[in-house]
């Protein structure tokens, strides 16, 4: 986990190595350190090995894409009195496999600078970044061998212990040794034959800095969090790129918060600013591998080598094959598959009903209340929440019959659970006398939990309803996975928890790890019932995505993964039934596996939802803790949770207290306003 990023006040960064800085961090080396003996001084092969052994400890200073600044470190048990060692001993041929995993101590292998960025403070920066290492792992402390480059100049004048003492002393100034005795470092002795350089006649310093100490720059308390905020939310720079935003992109693009993105990774952001946030929002559920997963980006990085995209209605390329023989094989039901694969997940929904319309015949779709199915004019018809989404955009595409759905935390007085899902039932049933007969219905489309709605799993009864009219009157049954899916339930698809098999299932969001693509998999003879050219597009199924897409399923088919998912589920679900209980204004938790929301409510007995602005108040207060957050839910009063379905548990839990601070101050204040009046 590549957790440090702080920018420095003149914009230059200090991160966590990744494996793309690996030939420029060898080119640093030689620059750096150019009278070193080769066999000495890492390689390319070298740093990739660090980061692999040791990831927390390897740093980069950065303008730009540049590395101008670095440090090797790894952990070892070390003993102090040990004053004899050589480099040698320490990296072991290059490769510093002396690491040890639960070693005591950072050691530091090298600090390097570009000559033309010293005296800008990298070097000290670089340290104080190790020292967040320390404290966040926990260990006594820093230790390094400092050459002394100074001496070299003097060595046929000086004997190599007076040049020490006089440096300790004061009065003799090191370019390195006093540099390091300034950031905090206190020498424990001089090494002879330490490394083969001339420039410091092969000495160099036993150094330690303890735990104790405070280095400056370091914070310990980002050492033990994620989160990492220098500034407001938006800060100076995001301010200038949300008025150009404003300026150059239409108004009705909206946008949850007014967070501007640097470069994310896993589940942190990292803003212009300089600030870290921890991503909840997940790009509305796109993101369950999280941001940019190596194996992703390895795969996008080698096909882009290989062809960008040559067009499925032209040619016929490995990455969109593989990608549909994955999806026939994975989801669910026995009989003959095959997928069609889109841009997205709306073209994907508009794609499986044109497919139900040509196999049946017919012409009218069945769609729920406060669904969601994408803005194409098709789609736009099928979705639900009209004053966000529909407003002044119709006339819209007919043959659409929209009826309700069992929200159960929203039952009707007298009348139980049970008894409400029987009254859907019923509607659903007298829809088809009502509204159309069921001999021109071509396909039922249903989301397993309805996302923009509220998280809302639909209740199981009503979903087997569905399948039995479905398998009774030759309707097409089909599941919009396009949120819910991918894992993001705990299961590949949420149409797995209730042991039914729809006819067809549209995934996308989670499926492309961040890249555009949508899909529809189903029943052979549905698929293959358009005529020739009667499906496609220009850049469905491009083999940039369909890589991502193989990549990010062969992760999320993963047991583990899965079952760290499930256990990110009972982390929120314990948390937010937490909050239900401290705050009334958390009217209700609701959602399948981990992919969770509260609903907010002024009134708690009459669940009176919150308005919409008090609740985006709260989302912007928890933005500005150091989280990402989106709304959802028929009346813009609930806030869904979809993390990256890999984020470690610390990392979630300081999200969600992060989160509850933000609840509690807003509570806080309605309670202050309440007793003003």
């Amino acid at each position: 986990m590549r957790w440090y990023h702080r920018k420095l006040a003149d914009g230059l960064v200090i991160a966590h190595a990744r494996p793309e800085h690996a030939a420029q961090l060898e080119e640093l080396q030689i620059v750096c350190f150019p009278t070193l003996a080769d066999d000495q001084r890492f390689k390319r092969a070298h740093f990739l090995k660090h980061m692999e052994l040791f990831q927390d400890g390897q740093f980069v200073a950065l303008d730009g894409d540049s590395v101008v600044g670095a440090t090797t470190t790894l952990r070892l048990h070390f003993d102090l009195n040990h004053v004899d060692h050589t480099f040698a001993d320490i990296i072991q041929g290059g490769w510093l496999t002396s690491h040890q995993p639960d070693g005591a101590w950072l050691y530091g292998a090298d600090v390097s600078v570009r000559p033309e960025y010293r005296g800008r403070g990298l070097a000290t920066a670089l340290y104080a970044a190790r020292q967040e290492v320390v404290w966040r792992l926990k260990l006594l402390g820093q230790v390094t061998a400092g050459m002394i480059p100074g001496y070299g100049a003097l060595k046929e004048t000086m004997a190599a212990e007076h040049y020490y003492e006089g440096v300790l002393a004061g009065t003799i100034r090191d370019p390195t040794l006093s540099m390091q005795m300034n950031v905090g470092f206190e020498p424990r002795g001089l090494l002879a034959n330490y490394l083969d350089d001339p420039v410091c006649d092969n000495y160099s310093v036993l150094l330690v800095l303890n735990a104790e100490k405070n280095v400056r720059g370091a914070s310990r308390g980002h050492a033990m969090s994620y989160i990492r905020i220098n500034t407001e939310i938006p800060g100076p720079k995001a301010k200038q790129l949300l008025a150009r935003r404003a300026a150059a992109i239409p108004s009705g693009l909206g946008r949850a918060t007014d967070v501007v993105v640097e470069r994310a990774e896993g589940a942190l952001v990292f803003d212009v600013d300089g600030n870290t946030l921890i991503d909840l929002a997940g790009g509305i559920g796109m993101l369950a591998v999280g941001h940019s997963p190596a194996p992703v980006v390895e795969a996008i990085q080698k096909q882009a080598e290989k062809c960008i995209h040559p067009c499925a209605l032209v040619t016929t390329y490995e990455p969109y094959v593989a990608l549909a023989e994955l999806l026939n094989e994975i989801t669910p039901g026995t009989f003959a598959k095959k997928t069609l694969l889109a841009n997205s997940g709306a073209e994907a929904v508009e794609n499986s009903v044109k497919l139900a319309r040509k196999y049946t015949g017919r012409s009218t779709v069945i769609c729920f209340e406060g669904a969601y199915h994408g803005r194409t004019l098709l789609t736009l018809s099928l979705t639900s929440k009209y004053g966000l989404f529909k407003s002044g955009f119709g006339p819209f595409a007919p043959e659409i019959v929209r009826l309700p759905i069992p929200n159960l935390y929203r039952t009707p007085p007298g009348m139980t659970e049970d008894e409400y899902v029987a009254f859907g039932i019923q509607q659903l049933e007298q829809a088809m006398v009502t509204q159309v007969d069921p001999s021109a219905v071509a396909a039922i489309i249903i989301e397993p939990v309805q996302g923009e709605a509220g998280f809302l799993p639909v209740p199981a009864r009503f979903l087997e309803r569905i399948r039995e009219l479905c398998d009774r009157h030759g309707i097409v049954m089909i599941a919009d996975e396009v949120q819910c899916g991918c894992g993001r339930t705990g299961r590949l698809f949420a149409i797995e928890h209730y042991g039914i098999v729809p006819d067809l299932i549209v995934s996308a969001k989670s499926l492309g790890a961040g890249m555009p693509i949508g899909a529809v998999t189903g029943r052979a003879e549905i698929m293959d019932s358009a005529h020739l050219g009667g499906i496609g597009s220009t850049y469905g199924g491009s083999p940039m995505a369909c890589v991502a897409a193989l990549e990010a399923l062969k992760m999320i088919r993963q047991p583990d993964f899965l079952a760290h998912a499930n256990r990110l589920g009972d982390v929120m679900r314990e948390v937010l039934l937490g909050w239900k209980q401290k705050w009334p204004i958390v009217g209700d938790v609701r959602g399948l596996g981990p992919m969770l929301l509260i609903e907010l409510v002024s009134d708690p007995e009459t669940k009176t939802p919150l308005r919409p602005e008090d609740t985006l108040g709260i989302i912007r207060q928890a933005v500005s803790k150091g989280v990402v957050l989106i709304r959802a839910g028929v009346y813009s009063n609930c806030i869904r949770f979809l993390p990256p379905l890999n984020m470690p548990e610390d990392m979630l839990r300081e999200a969600l207290n992060a989160v509850g601070a933000a609840i509690e101050s807003v509570t806080q204040k309605q309670r202050e306003a309440v007793g003003t009046r």
